[in-house]
């Protein structure tokens, strides 16, 4: 509760902390759940990106966009990449890269959230609890050239290479 200024103030004083001490040349990042999907979700969103722009401020370097759960009223239209445009926003309105989850599980669908400038990143959960050579997968699927020697650590890809699938 209290004035946006305190209800941020946590995380912009733990960034600022963190970056102090954090190594220049690695990124400092965050999760954080921008939305709520509670019927206020404007004004959920514009205080979240302006709470992002203090944590840009305080030295966040990218963002990683979820989605809150506060309240049981929540109307979460889950589906296919369904925080993309929520992401899109919060990447155009703060200048930092974004990140989102959420129902990307299909390398198409991914590559093309990339190629499409939604994110700059997209990062995965249960994909990789399901397959943890996922990225391996994708790579095959979106046609890259040699995926074991772009995706593996080398001595997996060595082997890898030489599997029939691969």
């Amino acid at each position: 509760g209290g004035s946006a200024e305190n209800r941020g103030r946590f995380l912009v004083e733990t960034l600022a902390a963190v970056r102090a001490v954090w190594p220049e040349n690695l990124p400092l990042t965050a999760r954080f759940g921008v939305i709520e999907f509670d019927g206020r979700d404007e004004e959920t969103l514009t205080e979240s990106i302006a709470l992002v722009n203090r944590f840009k401020e305080a030295g966040l370097d990218f963002i990683d966009v979820s989605v809150g759960f506060s309240t049981p009223e929540a109307n979460i239209p889950w589906g296919p990449a369904f925080l993309a445009p929520v992401a899109d926003r919060v990447r155009r309105e703060t200048g930092l890269p974004a990140a989102t989850s959420w129902y990307i599980s299909q390398p198409a669908q991914a590559d093309q959230m990339i190629r499409d400038g939604k994110v700059d990143l997209v990062m995965l959960g249960r994909p990789l609890l399901a397959n943890p050579h996922w990225p391996y997968m994708a790579a095959q699927e979106l046609g890259v050239d040699k995926p074991a020697w772009t995706t593996l650590p080398a001595p997996y890809a060595h082997w890898l290479a030489r599997y029939r699938a691969a």
